[in-house]
């Protein structure tokens, strides 16, 4: 890793910082859906009044929780780092592993720029339908798709960037 003065270069700080937003937003999440789930429970069975709110807001945590742990995972060094499938290209000479490691960065990275443009259509799309039970915008459920595209276009540049 090359750094100029003793700083760290501007995407690794990015996805420094990125990395750490992300780690404990996933992990407020974490416990806010556990909170509201268990307020469910709780007021169902316990107080035998439930609160209609807590599926629709627990199931929009989970969606946020998934996308932002799918997006730390692709940070190398991450303690939640992604399965990678590499049985048949270990056994490619170096040259041709290192050619499927690019085509396999290439497609992350298209795949990547595809899920912002469709979460930000999706984004636009769905701004002004209100969910039932909490009546807020869908958009909000929508947007976790581009930012997590976003989060993970970081780490795979610095990624890329300091191979």
């Amino acid at each position: 890793m090359r750094t100029t003065g003793g700083r760290l270069p501007i995407m690794r700080r990015i996805a420094s910082l990125f990395h750490s937003i992300g780690f404990v937003l996933g992990f407020a999440l974490m416990i806010l859906m556990i909170l509201t789930l268990s307020a469910g429970v709780c007021t169902r069975y316990v107080f035998n009044r439930p609160l209609f709110w807590t599926d629709e807001f627990a199931r929009i945590l989970l969606i946020w929780s998934i996308f932002i742990g799918a997006a730390l995972g692709f940070r190398k060094g991450s303690p939640i780092d992604h399965i990678r499938m590499d049985f048949f290209v270990s056994l490619l000479p170096l040259r041709l592993r290192e050619i499927a490691d690019r085509v396999a960065w290439g497609v992350t990275v298209f795949f990547c720029l595809t899920i912002v443009v469709l979460g930000v259509s999706f984004f636009i799309q769905t701004i002004s339908i209100r969910t039932a039970a909490l009546e807020i915008s869908r958009g909000y459920i929508y947007i976790s798709l581009p930012i997590f595209a976003i989060i993970s276009l970081v780490f795979l540049f610095d990624l890329w960037k300091h191979r």
